[in-house]
């Protein structure tokens, strides 16, 4: 099946793991193993941090003594806002001693004096003293704004504050006070004190990261002088049935079943990919290969994918050779395909991929898909996330059928699903703003443009200034000269049909003015002459031309009073025409200037920028997906988008021995082709649009199918995670993810996530042993 081309026109819970067997891991009998994976680093590493550490001080230095910067963030790479860059200079910065405190009472009957129940503290609050510096008005009122726009925050989200006083230290809150600034004497300088509150009343010092030792044993005193919460990742080297870890006080993390438990791989990996080499796939350019076809969509024969940043393969280029505008749905792009894969016997399996869609054009129409395909090559479905084209609600959708009639059809009777998401979450985040129309200016080269008509008009005044020669020897004549052409042109292909309406255009050829001395005479004035020319051609539609043509003379004579103007008579006029049945019509290259309104609904919803994890599970005769959305730090988060369950109709082979990835671009009314500059030499064609603009952010990263041995084997006790997996423990979120999905359900309820104390000796205990994993850890110190 090559194609399935519609040329439509454009338009959770999680559930707790059985705990009745928990205890702590014993496996390894109190034998410590051997040095496996700690080493010391090489002097060689130890430059290479060095040079890391120098350049991360250029790139975030620190505020001196009178200045603060807003909004850092190592981790996302944000420098943040100095406020010397507010044009405003920092006075003393007091650091309060404590939070605001409120105390709590009771007043008791008959008591002297009160019941005191405790204190309750607030956040920090920090009075900024400032002056805004300005030599003008301009420049104040310029300052006024950076301070209005970097301070107001509008969102619910807090942001970080380092004071150059203190700069080793980051609070995170808001301002609270931001008063109008009182002018210094009779200059724009001004004063005014700023208020910023951290809500949570900690300061924060650099994160903090190291390892477990050869024994995944953590023995260290953390920095700081009160709680951190630390994020611990095991990296695996072989299977295990669970990971975690217990402190000195016998508090603990445990995920997974315990060893001493009939624990099997009920759900062993039979095709992994960690998306960090393009060679694994196949890149499909000719769809007549499969056995399957693109939903309303053709590979590029020349598009690009590419290795983003060592985990994920994204979209590089749609096409090298674009495809033209067309009014239609069907969309270009790049397709992969995985090497074929076997399930098992009892073709029960599960999917799980993460996709990447960013919009950064709200007309945009662009997919990005995961195509199921069965083991003979047949499509059984299709999940992903699409553009609506005129800047309307992101759909992501899950549907099953070899063609789309199949899937339509199949959408009508429940099994699949085409919307916004089907969450309360999901649908809380939509936010559809007033549309409004958008006016593009088509400015198009056409190669070949015939000239139905052409009006061409000459003209030619002499004028004779001067009268009488006794004051006056010579005279000046004047010359003036036009040409004027009209056109009527329209676009056609080389077989002579019309592709466009037909364009009017009118041009002035020549306009030239001359001057000259002549001898004076009495009148010569009456020399002044005026001469038009004027013929018109008339194509017929193959051939045969019509050619008509008039003349006039005038003479002139000046009106009463100098400087009065001229009036003219004509004295003779000609005109006369043929036909020559002959005559070819004339085609020239050509440009055509129009406009066109396009509407943008400019809707927003969580789909419109959205990396997710999509969980695909088949078991028996039901179907299940599941979306979460994965936050910034490459960790999925509880945000789900879609969670439903398709029951498969009888006769429905829905036995997966394959996947592909589609990357597509549904030309828009801004990709219509302007102008084409032909390739020359080394230099490749060059194409010129109606409006450039940015395409879609499209990545796959992380891919990975499990056969499922038994209809149960969610339930039971398993191997959770494979040689080459990772696992996180989040103490600051209480989550655990494997592979950077949610993983709470094989947490035990007995985990109380023990957290860090500044300043006291931590012991720490991590399991599975160092032969299985090897364990890191991060962790922010924190400041009362």
């Amino acid at each position: 099946m090559a194609q399935d081309i519609t040329n439509e026109k454009l338009p959770a819970d999680n559930t707790n793991a059985p705990d009745t067997g928990f205890q702590n891991d014993t496996s390894n009998n109190n034998q410590n193993p051997p040095e496996l994976n700690y080493q010391e680093p090489s002097e060689g590493g130890k430059q290479l941090k060095a040079i890391d550490d120098e350049i991360k001080a250029k790139l975030y230095p620190d505020p001196k003594d009178d200045e603060f910067i807003i909004g850092r963030n190592y981790e996302d790479g944000m420098v943040g806002i100095n406020s010397k860059d507010l044009g405003i200079s920092v006075g003393h910065v007091a650091f309060p001693v404590s939070p605001t405190i409120s105390e709590m009472i009771q007043n008791v009957s008959g008591q002297y004096g009160q019941r005191w129940l405790g204190n309750n503290y607030g956040g920090k609050v920090f009075n900024i003293p400032t002056t805004v510096i300005s030599e003008s008005e301009d420049e104040y009122l310029q300052h006024i704004e950076s301070l209005s726009n970097a301070l107001i925050q509008v969102s619910k989200k807090e942001t970080s504050i380092v004071f150059g006083a203190f700069p080793e230290v980051t609070f995170y809150g808001h301002f609270t006070s931001i008063p109008d600034p009182t002018y210094i004497n009779d200059s724009w300088d001004s004063t005014l004190t700023l208020q910023f509150t951290a809500s949570d009343p900690h300061g924060y010092l650099q994160s903090e990261t190291g390892q477990a030792d050869n024994q995944n044993r953590l023995n260290f005193m953390p920095k700081g002088n009160d709680v951190a919460k630390p994020v611990y990742q095991f990296e695996f080297s072989a299977d295990s049935n669970n990971f975690g870890y217990t402190n000195g006080d016998g508090e603990n993390v445990f995920v997974g079943f315990p060893d001493n438990t009939n624990t099997q791989d009920l759900m062993p990996i039979v095709y992994t990919d960690p998306m960090e080499d393009v060679g694994t796939f196949t890149q499909v350019r000719d769809m007549s290969t499969q056995n399957w076809a693109l939903a309303n969509g053709m590979p590029s024969s020349d598009g690009l994918v590419a290795l983003y940043q060592t985990w994920a393969i994204g979209n590089s280029d749609f096409w090298k050779t674009p495809h033209d505008y067309d009014g239609t749905t069907t969309a270009y792009g790049n397709v992969l395909l995985t090497k074929k894969f076997n399930v098992g016997i009892t073709g029960d399996w599960q999917v799980s991929t993460r996709m990447n869609h960013s919009r950064y054009y709200n007309r945009a129409y662009q997919r990005i898909e995961a195509y199921i395909l069965g083991t003979d090559g047949h499509k059984i479905g299709r999940f992903g996330i699409q553009d609506y084209g005129t800047g309307g609600l992101t759909y992501i959708y899950m549907v099953f059928g070899k063609t789309i009639a199949e899937e339509q059809t199949n959408l009508a009777n429940g099994f699949g699903y085409w919307g916004t998401g089907n969450t309360a979450w999901a649908q809380a985040q939509i936010n559809q703003k007033p549309g409004y129309d958008i006016t593009l200016n088509i400015n198009q080269d056409e190669p070949i443009m015939s000239v139905d008509r052409q009006v061409t008009l000459d003209f030619s005044q002499n004028l004779f200034d001067g009268n009488n020669p006794t004051y006056l020897p010579d005279a000046v004549q004047w010359t003036h000269t036009t040409r004027t052409v009209e056109k009527w042109k329209t676009p056609r292909d080389s077989t002579g049909k019309a592709t466009g309406p037909q364009v009017y255009s009118k041009e002035v050829e020549i306009d030239k003015v001359t001057h000259q001395t002549v001898k004076n005479a009495p009148d010569i004035w009456n020399k002044s002459t005026q001469d038009y020319h004027r013929w018109t051609q008339v194509w017929n539609s193959d051939q045969g031309e019509t050619l008509t043509w008039s003349t006039w003379h005038n003479v002139g004579t000046p009106n009463p009073g100098y400087g009065s103007g001229w009036s003219w008579r004509s004295t003779d006029y000609q005109r006369g025409g043929n036909y020559d049945k002959g005559a070819n019509r004339v085609n020239q290259p050509g440009n055509v200037t129009s406009q066109s309104k396009e509407h943008d609904y400019n809707d927003f919803s969580a789909l419109t920028t959205f990396w997710g994890n999509f969980v695909v599970t088949r078991i028996g005769d039901n179907i299940s997906i599941k979306v979460h959305e994965i936050g910034n730090n490459g960790l999925q988060t509880d945000n789900v988008v879609l969670d439903m369950d398709f029951k498969i109709p009888d006769g429905f082979d829905a036995t997966i021995g394959q996947l592909a990835y589609f990357f597509g671009k549904t030309p828009i009314h801004e990709d219509k082709i302007t102008k084409t500059t032909p390739a020359k030499d080394d230099t490749p064609a060059s194409y010129e649009y109606v409006r450039a603009y940015t395409n879609d952010f499209l990545f796959v990263s992380t891919l990975d199918v499990r056969g499922i041995t038994t209809a149960d084997a969610l339930k039971k006790a398993h191997t959770i995670i494979h040689a080459g997996d990772n696992a996180t423990i989040d103490t600051a979120t209480e989550n655990v993810y494997i592979n950077g999905a949610l993983a709470n359900q094989f947490l035990s309820p007995a985990s109380a996530y023990p957290l860090l104390k500044g300043g006291k000796n931590e012991t720490i205990q991590f399991f599975p042993t160092s032969d299985k994993a090897t364990v890191k850890y991060t962790y922010r110190p924190a400041m009362k």
